[in-house]
C-alpha cells in the first residue's frame, strides 16, 4: 500500500466516523430549553449521554457552546452553591453561566481523545475510583483542578461536575482579576456572530494563529537542507541526512501544531474555540505522527537494503519488505484505534466482542492466517527472493513480490501468476537463480559402424577438448562409453560449466557442443539415428542325415534307461 492510498484510507476512516458521531448524535433525544422532550430512540440510555466522563464532558460543551444553560445544569452534580456571602446563592442558569465566564478567563477542559471512555472511568489515576479529572482552572495561587464524579440518578449510574469542583467556583472567580487572563487587544476586537460557540473573531485570530505558526515551522524546517549539507560535508547522502529528509513533511506539521497550542494559551479565547481547536489539533497530530513513522519506516528500509546491496546480501529484501509492511500495519490499526477511542468508540468492548466471536472470525479467516504464516515462513527460509527465476509447480517466471498474503510470479508468458503464501511455502521449488554452476550433460549417440579404434580417439578427443577449456570444471568432467544401444553407441559427457547465469551457459554450451560435432566428424564417424538393419541370405532346410543320427542316439539312451 502506497502513502497516497493509505492517506486516502485513513481520511475516509475519519470523514466515517464524522458521519456516524453525526448520525449518532441526531438519534437521540435531548430535552430542550423550554422542557419539551421527544421520546429516546434508545430509552435505556441516558438522553444527555452521562455514562461515561467523555460523552459526559462532551454533552456539557456542546451546551455551554449553545448558550442551552438548562441542559448544562443537567451536567452538574447539585444545581446551586452559595457565593461568597452567605445571603447570595448561584443556582440553575446562573450557575452554569458563572463557570462557563470561569473557563474562558482561566479554564482548560480536557479533549475526547484524552478522556476515558468507559462506564468505569480511568481507573489507574490517582483519584478515587469514582471520580474523574476534566480539566483545571490555573488560579496566581494553584491549578485548581475540574472533577467529575459518578453518582446514582432514577436508578442509573451517570457522571456529573462534582459539587466540590462547582462550590470552588465563587473563590476561584474571585482570586482572578478582572480580564486577567484575557488579551487586552483581542478584548478591543469587535466579537462579530458567534460561530460553533464561540466569537467569529476569536476563530479568525486562532486562523492567523496557524498561519504564523506554520511559517515557522516552515522556516525551521527549511534549515535541514544546510545542516544535510554539513553532516555529509561534501559527500554522498548519509544515513542521518536521510532521515532528516524524509522527516521534513511531518515535522512542519509536528511544529505548527506545537507552536499553535502554546500561542493559543495567551491568546485568551473562550474555552469552547480551545476545547474544539485543541481536539482537531489532536487528530491532526495523530496523523502527522503517523506519517513521520511512515516515513522513517521507508528510510530505514532504504538504508538497509542500500547496505545489504553493497555486500551482496540480496536475500534481504523480502525480509525488509515484509518487516516495513508489518509496521505500516501497525501504525495504521493504531491510529485507528486511537481515531475510534477520540470519537467515543469503545475500543476495549470491540476487542471484547471479538473475543465472544473469536471461534467462528478464526474459523472465517483461517486462510488468512495460513497466509500470513506462510509469509513468515518464507520470509524464515527464504527459498526465494525478488528476482529470483524459479520452477513453482511446473511454472517458471521471476519473482516479482512477496507480499503479507500472497507471492507474484511473473512468467515466461508476461503473466502474472498469484500463489497465496500458505501454498506456497508448502509447494517445492526449484530456485535457479541460487545455482553456482550449470550442468552440461549432453548423450552423443554414434553409429554402430564406428570402430572400437574411432571410439577410443573420440573419447580422447571429447576428454581433452573439456579439459582445454576454460569454464569447464575438470575435477567433476568425465567422458565415458556407457552403452551399446538399439540403434548406437552411446557416449556419455557429464561436465560443469563455472557460469552463474544461463544466458552465458548457453553461450558455452553451444561452443561445447560444436565441437563435439568437429571431434566426431574428424575421427571419420557420425551420430546415429533410429535405425534397423536388414540381413538377406538363403534358408538351406534341415539336414537329414544329422536328423537321423540324432533321432538313433535318443532311442538308444531310452533302451538303456528299460
Amino acid at each position: 500500500m502506497t502513502l497516497k492510498k493509505s492517506a486516502l484510507a485513513i481520511f475516509s476512516a475519519l470523514l466515517f466516523l464524522f458521519a456516524i458521531s453525526a448520525t449518532d448524535a441526531r438519534s437521540q433525544t435531548l430535552p430542550s430549553a423550554n422542557g419539551a422532550a421527544t421520546p429516546a430512540a434508545l430509552p435505556e440510555k441516558d438522553p444527555y449521554g452521562r455514562e461515561t466522563p467523555q460523552a459526559m464532558v462532551s454533552g456539557l460543551m456542546n451546551a455551554l457552546a449553545a448558550a442551552d444553560y438548562e441542559r448544562a445544569v443537567q451536567y452538574f452534580e447539585t444545581e446551586s452553591v452559595p457565593g461568597l456571602k452567605a445571603w447570595y446563592v448561584l443556582s440553575g442558569q446562573e450557575l452554569a453561566r458563572r463557570f462557563q465566564e470561569l473557563l474562558d478567563r482561566a479554564g482548560n477542559v480536557t479533549t475526547p481523545a484524552e478522556l476515558s471512555n468507559n462506564a468505569d472511568g480511568n481507573v489507574n489515576d490517582s483519584l478515587a475510583p469514582e471520580m474523574e479529572r476534566f480539566g483545571v482552572v490555573k488560579t496566581p495561587t494553584a491549578d485548581v483542578p475540574l472533577l467529575a464524579t459518578r453518582v446514582t440518578r432514577d436508578g442509573k449510574l451517570l457522571w456529573r461536575v462534582s459539587g466540590d469542583t462547582l462550590r470552588g467556583i465563587p473563590a476561584m472567580a474571585a482570586s482572578l482579576e478582572s480580564g486577567s487572563s484575557i488579551s487586552h487587544w483581542l478584548g478591543l476586537l469587535p466579537e462579530g456572530p458567534i460561530v460553533g460557540g464561540a466569537p467569529l473573531s476569536h476563530w479568525l485570530v486562532l486562523i492567523t494563529a496557524a498561519g504564523f505558526s506554520f511559517a515557522f515551522a516552515w522556516t525551521l524546517t527549511a534549515l535541514r537542507r544546510p545542516l544535510a549539507r554539513l553532516i555529509r560535508r561534501g559527500g554522498p547522502e548519509t544515513k542521518l541526512s536521510r532521515f532528516i529528509e524524509a522527516s521534513a513533511g511531518p515535522l512542519r506539521v509536528l511544529i505548527t501544531l506545537v507552536s499553535l497550542s502554546i500561542i493559543m494559551e495567551t491568546l485568551g479565547i473562550t474555552v469552547v474555540a480551545r476545547y474544539r481547536a485543541l481536539f482537531v489539533i489532536q487528530l491532526v497530530s495523530w496523523f502527522a505522527l503517523s506519517w513521520l513513522l511512515w516515513r522513517w519506516a521507508d528510510a530505514a528500509g532504504e538504508v538497509i537494503l542500500g547496505q545489504m546491496s553493497r555486500r551482496g546480501q540480496l536475500t534481504a529484501y523480502s525480509a525488509v519488505s515484509f518487516l516495513s509492511r508489518a509496521f505500516k500495519a501497525v501504525i495504521f490499526a493504531l491510529l485507528l484505534a486511537a481515531l475510534l477511542r477520540a470519537f467515543g468508540v469503545n475500543v476495549t468492548a470491540g476487542l471484547a466482542a471479538l473475543g465472544v466471536g473469536g471461534l467462528a472470525i478464526a474459523l472465517g479467516a483461517q486462510k488468512l492466517f495460513e497466509n500470513l504464516i506462510g509469509s513468515l515462513t518464507l520470509i524464515a527460509d527464504r527459498p526465494i527472493r525478488i528476482g529470483d527465476f524459479c520452477n513453482v509447480s511446473g511454472t517458471l517466471g521471476t519473482v516479482e513480490e512477496i507480499g503479507i498474503r500472497s507471492t507474484r510470479i511473473r512468467t515466461l508468458d508476461r503473466t502474472v501468476l498469484t500463489v497465496p503464501n500458505g501454498e506456497l511455502s508448502s509447494l517445492k521449488i526449484e530456485n535457479f537463480s541460487e545455482r553456482d554452476r550449470f550442468w552440461f550433460h549432453p548423450i552423443l549417440n554414434l553409429r554402430y559402424e564406428t570402430s572400437p579404434d574411432q571410439m577410443r580417439h573420440v573419447l580422447n578427443a571429447l576428454r581433452a577438448m573439456l579439459t582445454e577449456h576454460p569454464k569447464v570444471d575438470d575435477a567433476t568432467m568425465r567422458v565415458r562409453l556407457v552403452a551399446l544401444g538399439a540403434h548406437s553407441l552411446d557416449i556419455e559427457v557429464f561436465a560443469y560449466v563455472m557460469v552463474w547465469d544461463f544466458v552465458g551457459f548457453l553461450e558455452v554450451q553451444e561452443e561445447l557442443l560444436l565441437k563435439c560435432m568437429e571431434v566426431v566428424e574428424a575421427a571419420g564417424t557420425g551420430f546415429a539415428f533410429p535405425s534397423q538393419t536388414l540381413y538377406l541370405g538363403r534358408d538351406t532346410g534341415l539336414d537329414e542325415s544329422r536328423t537321423r543320427d540324432a533321432e538313433a542316439a535318443t532311442r538308444s539312451l531310452r533302451a538303456k534307461e528299460k
